[in-house]
């Protein structure tokens, strides 16, 4: 129970990262940017709190993938993902 919670959690953590670096890949694609500035744009901190909520919203499939395959533990560890991240950003906003 508490490994499957476990892999459910540091697969949030992961998609939530994937998230944010392809919505930063896109944007900066779009904007005719090189790789090398895009990557560098990432590890900045200037609007972070708009890449972490598109990045987070990557978890909600990932969510809804683990509930219908009947992995609810799985499911549960995104969740929990999906609220460490956002109080992080809450915090890091004040």
């Amino acid at each position: 129970m508490k490994k499957q919670i476990l892999i459910g959690f540091i697969t949030g953590i992961i998609s939530a990262i994937i998230g944010i670096l392809l919505f930063d890949i896109i944007i900066g694609l779009y904007n005719g940017d090189a790789i090398m500035d895009i990557l560098e744009r990432s590890r900045s901190a200037r609007f972070l709190g708009k890449r972490v909520s598109i990045g987070a919203l990557i978890n909600l499939p990932v969510f809804y993938f683990f509930l219908n395959k009947k992995k609810e533990y799985h499911a549960r560890g995104v969740l929990i993902a999906t609220m460490i991240i956002a109080v992080i950003f809450i915090v890091n906003k004040f």
